[in-house]
């Protein structure tokens, strides 16, 4: 609609030019002629001439001004489209700049995180070499310390035959350090090893040299090891200190609880107690194994006996030592830092 009256408009101002040129070229004809003398003929001749040379110039006029009204539009829309792709390219500009900001972000955390990572492994590796450092050093001084305890075992309490390695499924040294030293201070008459081995010969033998009128009672599950243990006693002389009873495990019920521990047959003439060493039964495949031995004997032992519970390394004994510890407020506890862990519970 627009676009049609803007043409409608300028055939009006075209059409208009050349009448104005016409009728000024007519006037200016007549005036001329009419001033000359000339007849009416000669008259509207040149008054033609006039007018169609006014028309023309008129017509001409208007050209050169849409021309220029042309060239002038051309130039707004050449500026205009100017002024777009100068936008677009400053957009553009912008765009490619952050993104390039955007990649150096990103670059620099990469290489921030890769030297991070180097470094965090490097400190790592420094961790674990210091770790494994303070590792092997502690195993050296704990293999030092069992190894003096071990020459002062030997100097308290000599035997005349090798006795096997300590350690592992056995008492280690610092434990039979600690229960040969218990028996030369205190010289309890009865002991009672749960577990019977090397530790049973050890408190044998510490018995002897203290001229101790008593025995070790050693009680074991297994009829081949308990005989091993005897055969050993012999070996080293002191049979006549030490017992080994073979007990079987059957099942026991104590305040309603349940557990496979030794047949309570074997304990029937025991009673003054004064030192139990708890290091059996085994405790693979059962729930705290170990847990009857003080409910069991609580009532044989002497005023002032010591139960010694080994191997608190295991969830099962530290259970065990708590239990106990609530069950038993009459005893003291006292920690051992063995190399298997140990805890002392003294009666009174």
């Amino acid at each position: 609609m627009l676009t049609a009256v803007q043409g409608s408009l300028t055939d009006v101002r075209s059409r208009l030019w050349l009448m104005l040129g016409l009728l000024a070229g007519l006037i200016l004809g007549a005036v001329s002629s009419g001033a000359a003398g000339a007849g009416f003929i000669a008259v509207i001749c040149f008054a033609a001439l006039t007018g169609l040379i006014g028309a023309a110039l008129g017509q001409i006029a208007q050209w050169a001004r849409d021309a220029a009204g042309s060239a002038r539009r051309l130039e707004i829309r050449v500026e205009h489209s100017i002024d777009v792709t100068q936008l677009e390219n400053r957009r553009t500009r912008e765009e490619v700049i952050r993104r390039e900001q955007s990649l150096s972000r990103t670059i620099e955390k990469a290489r921030s995180e890769i030297n991070t990572s180097a470094d965090s492994r490097e400190q790592r590796h420094r961790e674990a070499l210091r770790a494994a450092r303070s590792d092997i050093l502690h195993g050296l001084d704990d293999q030092a310390a069992l190894m003096e305890s071990y020459q002062q075992l030997q100097r308290l309490v000599p035997l005349s035959a090798p006795m096997p390695r300590a350690g592992t499924w056995a008492a280690s040294e610092d434990l039979l350090l600690w229960l040969v030293g218990t028996i030369l201070t205190e010289q309890p008459a009865l002991v009672v090893d749960l577990g019977s081995g090397q530790s049973s010969v050890w408190m044998a033998a510490a018995m002897r040299e203290a001229g101790v009128r008593g025995r070790v009672i050693a009680i074991d599950h297994d009829a081949h090891y308990g005989a091993q243990t005897a055969d050993l006693a012999r070996a080293q002389g002191v049979q006549r200190w030490l017992e080994v009873r073979h007990a079987p495990l059957v099942d026991v019920t104590i305040d309603g609880r349940t557990s496979a521990w030794y047949d309570p047959h074997v304990f029937a003439d025991v009673n003054g107690i004064g030192l139990v060493s708890v290091d059996g039964p085994p405790g693979q495949g059962a729930v705290q194994a170990r847990w009857p031995a003080l409910p069991m004997l609580r009532d044989r032992l002497a005023p002032g006996a010591l139960v010694v519970l080994d191997d608190m390394i295991r969830q099962d004994e530290k259970d065990i030592a708590e239990d106990w510890a609530v069950r038993y407020p009459e005893f003291s506890r006292t920690e051992l830092p063995f190399e298997k862990g140990s805890v002392v519970f003294r009666l009174g």
